[in-house]
């Protein structure tokens, strides 16, 4: 996969709070799918999000990380947040807050 489908099939997103002192960060949602699972059971949602701080990375940067741990495994910063379901089951949608 390319870098701009990658983009393309990303879904990104801007939490932004106060806590005395201005949050943002972004956030990056990747590979939606619905259906039903075997047992007649319905699930949508994504199966990977990463999100950081803006102070920390740019979104242009955090895509670009997002897409290398995908494509070449290779390992994410610690201060990199990453959220991943490991069955169609646990699959989640996009939150309102972070």
């Amino acid at each position: 996969m390319t870098k701009k489908e990658f983009k393309e099939l990303c879904n990104d997103q801007t939490y932004t709070g106060w806590n005395g002192q201005r949050i943002r960060i972004n956030a990056f949602f990747f590979d939606y799918k619905s259906g039903t699972t075997a047992d007649g059971k319905y699930f949508g949602g994504y199966k990977y999000m990463v999100s950081a701080s803006y102070k920390s990375y740019t979104k242009a940067e955090l895509l670009n990380m997002f897409y290398h741990w995908f494509e070449n495994d290779i390992d994410l910063p610690v201060d990199i947040g990453l959220k991943c379901a490991n069955s169609d089951e646990k699959r989640f949608k996009i939150s309102l807050s972070l």
